[in-house]
Order: C-alpha cells, then structure tokens, then sequence
C-alpha cells in the first residue's frame, strides 16, 4: 500500500495564472504539491474510478472569450483581453441584440430587438448562422496559452445552448409553444439539428485553440416551481440534439456539464439519457435525493453556501461563519464527494484542504 502524505501534497509550491472576470483582475489560484495536475485528476473524475481527489475550487478554470459575439452581448467575458462593462451587450452571434442591466448583473434581449421569428417554420429565411472562420481563433489562443496551459482543466461557457437559443429568436412564450404546436416542431427539430452542427464546429475549435476539458453549457429548463415542459417533451424535442452535443464532447475528450437553472428534478433522467456528465442546478431542487437516485449515472455541481458577514463583523466572527458553511456542506454531502464536483464559485478558507483529505485516494 502507497503512503500518502497529504500534509506534504497540500503544501503550495506556487500559484496558477487566472483569467480577467469582466475586466477586473482575479487573484491567482494556489498550486499544490499534487501527485498529478489538477487537469488529469478532472479528466480522471469522469471515467469512473480515476479521480484521486474530488475536483474543487481552482482545480477548474473558466474561459469565456471576447472574441465570441455572445459573450460581450450576455455580459460574460472571462479573458485576458481587457473588457469595459461600457462594451456589455450588444449583438450576439445571431445578430440578437441584447441590453446589459446592471443592476441584475446580466443581459436581456432588447425589447423589441428579439423574437426574429414568430413561426420557427420561417427559420431557414430569417436565421443567419455564423461563419466561425470570422473569429481571431489564433490570437485569443496566444493571449491565453498561460494560462489554458498551466495544469488545470478548462472549462469554457457556451452561453445559450439550445432551448435558451431558440427563446432569443422567438421570446420565451412562442418558443414553449412551438416545443408542442404539431405544426411546428419539425421545422424545430431542423433548427435544433443546424444548431448541433453549430455548436460541434465551435467544440473542436475549443478543443483545438484552448485544449478545453469541458463544456459549461447553459440551457434553463425551468422556473422555481416547476420545468418549462414534461419529461416526454424534454425527451422528445430536446434530449436527441443534446445527445448530439455531448457525444461530440466525449468524442473530443470533454466532459460536459449542464447549466440549468429552475425546479428540474423531474427532467434528470433526460439529462442521463443525453449523456449528461454534470448538472449545475439551483437550491430549490433537492440534491441529496438526486444523488441518492441518480448519483452513479450524473455528477452535481454544488458549492457551499456563500457567507454573507454582518456589517461591522471582525475577521474572526467571518472565518468562524465560513466554517460553519463548510462545516453544513460536508455534514449534508459528505457522503456523496465521489458524484460532486465541488463549485469554486462557493469558494471558502480552507475548502480546498478540506475537500482534498476528505476525498484523497489511492489510483486504482
């Protein structure tokens, strides 16, 4: 049996670089005396048995390039390019124009800038699909090399995925519609099959220009209450073109983990038969019960919950309410660690150590 020193493998033997967020510097990640880097320990964690520690914080770092339409139109630019949130929003791939809110800290279409199409029927006379040869794919590759480089997994935001896109062509009511209007839902499928073809072009380009490991793809399927659509629709209209999507991810060596906010549990066996690899859901929908139903088949992005300090608290009084959120999450997901990718957004003192010894294996 090897010894394992985990005191000695959570030394810091320096840092990684880190991306802008929004234009706005972000601290370096540690780097640790790990037995492998951080992006073979990810790549590990989804073939099963792999991984000697569960994924956390810094172990992922994000990308979303400036040079993409879509990034600057949803307020999302996470580069070394500097960016001015005088710049958000804007027209995105589509020629959809967006308006930054600051106040909610993203994008909405423009009212009265949206709904291209009223009847998806009319969609090959109206959608005008990009040519992604048009994108500085090169330089933005240059400008990021230390960073896509350094050892830790990549994971690049896709903004809109498929539902979400067909919501900026139609505005949110006409597109659940045509989900189920008979008369419609070839001329989705058609749309859906185009974007497919859209979407498995750009993955290569990531894979290529910035060695992604992963694919956070965003796609809202439900409101606090409830999904947007049943299970049979989902499955029906949804779940063969994001089959599409993750089988060109795991053909490319990515992972790919779903962005999808609102009350979904009932939409999880659709996210599996998909080939889903992560959910990144919302706190209303119970996830412990999802692990316990689904955790061998779909892993779950969760983060501890955030500490909000009372104003004049001192340093101790917040690193004591930081413990006791870590303290919550292990309680409630301890048992769970090897189906969990621990979030860095919910990022806390002494999370990553804790998650580190917690979860530190031995290679099979």
């Amino acid at each position: 049996m090897i010894f394992i020193n985990i005191q000695d493998e959570l030394k810091i033997i320096g840092s990684y670089p880190s991306v802008m967020f929004n234009g706005r510097e972000v601290p370096p990640s540690p780097k640790y005396n790990t037995p492998i880097t951080p992006r073979e320990n990810v790549n590990r964690f989804f073939r099963k048995g792999g991984a000697l520690w569960t994924p956390c914080g810094g172990d992922i770092v994000t990308i979303i390039p400036k040079i993409l339409p879509d990034n600057p139109a949803r307020a999302f630019v996470f580069d070394l390019e500097p960016f001015d949130m005088k710049e958000a929003g804007g027209k995105d791939f589509f020629g959809i124009e967006w308006e930054y809110i600051p106040q909610v800290g993203g994008s909405m279409v423009r009212p009265g800038k949206g709904a291209l199409l009223e009847d998806v029927n009319d969609w090959e006379k109206v959608i005008k699909f990009p040519n992604l040869d048009d994108y500085d794919w090169e330089g933005s590759s240059k400008r990021l090399k230390e960073v896509t480089e350094a050892g830790r997994a990549v994971s690049i935001w896709v903004m809109n995925g498929l539902f979400e896109r067909l919501i900026s062509f139609m505005e949110f009511e006409n597109a659940a519609l045509a989900l189920i209007d008979e008369d419609q839902k070839d001329a989705v499928h058609a749309l859906f099959s185009k974007l497919c073809d859209f979407y498995d072009d750009m993955f290569r380009r990531f894979k290529k220009y910035y060695n992604a490991d992963g694919i956070y793809f965003h796609d809202d399927w439900g409101s606090q209450r409830a999904p947007f659509f049943s299970l049979d629709v989902c499955r029906e209209m949804i779940v063969p073109y994001l089959k599409r999507v993750c089988d060109t991810c795991h053909e490319l060596g990515m992972y790919l983990d779903l962005h999808s906010c609102g009350f979904n549990e009932l939409l999880v066996p659709a996210m599996i038969e998909a080939g889903v690899d992560v959910w990144s859901g919302q706190t209303m929908n119970d996830r412990v019960k999802m692990l316990k139903l689904y955790g061998d088949k779909i892993k779950l992005n969760i983060a501890p919950d955030p500490v909000m300090p009372q104003p004049g608290a001192t340093k101790e009084e917040m690193e004591q309410a930081a413990k006791e959120s870590l303290d919550k999450f292990i309680d409630t997901y301890g048992p769970y660690l090897d189906s969990i990718l621990v979030s860095g957004m919910g990022s806390l003192p002494g999370m990553y150590e804790r998650i580190y010894t917690l979860t530190r294996k031995n290679a099979d």
